[in-house]
């Protein structure tokens, strides 16, 4: 009798109603009955069969609980879409000019890392070693920032160079306008066509330069002050042959215009300037204090 009234009651519900409508769900439950009576093992005891509506009702039972529970999984669990839509990375060895993405154009200067991603809000790139020329494509729901550590260059859309070098971030803008934030956010500046700003120690210095393209895309590296460290790091990307300082003063400064095609002589006239000795080796280019010029 409760099994009866339990069949009854599903009976009134409509989703268990139109269950039991199913043609083929009905005829696929008594195949399987059949063969359920066929396959009994023969040795085993009798036992009581159940009627066919009293399993087919706990089935079908199972089957609404079923579409009900990945009814409630689907409006649960299912993630939003992902908003990233791209991410890349590149690492050049030799000046390359690549296209990005979101259709930005790049290029990048020797020796140079760079890693780009986007989202249906954003786009992002980090410049995390070397020189890049940067063409973006103007997208003003989408601002288009670069990360360079000591710097951030938020932009929608103009062209403009970044050089990270060893303390500093140089960023020249050739067209249009972009921002430029200390890591501590505690100075913004914006920059227009012919201006040029020095990132160093959180601080900001503005100049203007003529220039119509970076000096890299024609051949030249121009030091303006820089120790002589850093003027070593950049003469270093192009070059297979290291220049290697030996027992030189830190402090030394360095200003001039160099070819990059001639590491070997850019080397060789900031020996003569700074009075250094230069030496030749299979792995490496040293420059040396002048044991002369020692104290003693």
């Amino acid at each position: 009798m409760v099994t009866s009234s339990k069949h009854d009651d599903e009976n009134k519900d409509p989703l268990k109603q139109a269950i039991w409508q199913d043609a083929a769900l009905i005829a696929a439950l008594q195949k399987l009955d059949s063969q359920t009576q066929v396959n009994q093992p023969t040795q085993a005891e009798p036992s009581q069969e159940k009627p066919f509506w009293l399993w087919g009702s706990a089935l079908a039972a199972s089957i609404i609980v079923a579409v009900v529970g990945v009814m409630q999984l689907s409006s649960e669990v299912t993630p939003e879409a992902s908003s990233l839509v791209a991410a890349q990375q590149y690492f050049a060895t030799e000046a390359t000019d690549i296209t990005l993405s979101d259709g930005s154009e790049v290029a990048l200067n020797t020796h140079t890392n760079l890693q780009f991603n986007e989202n249906d809000k954003a786009r992002q790139a980090t410049l995390s070693k070397g020189e890049a020329y940067f063409s973006v494509k103007r997208d003003e729901h989408r601002p288009f920032t670069i990360n360079t550590g000591n710097a951030t260059i938020s932009v929608l859309g103009t062209a403009f160079n970044i050089d990270k070098t060893l303390r500093e971030t140089t960023i020249d803008v050739f067209h249009g306008k972009v921002a430029v934030t200390t890591p501590d956010n505690a100075q913004r500046i914006e920059l227009v066509k012919g201006q040029r700003a020095r990132v160093h120690n959180n601080h900001i210095i503005v100049s203007t330069f003529k220039a119509q393209q970076p000096d890299w895309q024609l051949g030249w590296l121009d030091l303006e002050n820089v120790t002589i460290n850093d003027a070593i790091f950049q003469l270093n990307r192009y070059t297979d042959k290291p220049l290697v300082l030996s027992n030189v003063d830190a402090n030394l400064r360095v200003s001039g215009r160099f070819k990059t095609a001639d590491v070997l002589g850019a080397a060789s006239l900031i020996a003569q300037l700074n009075q250094l000795e230069l030496n030749q080796y299979n792995d490496s280019i040293v420059l040396s204090a002048d044991p002369k010029l020692e104290f003693k």
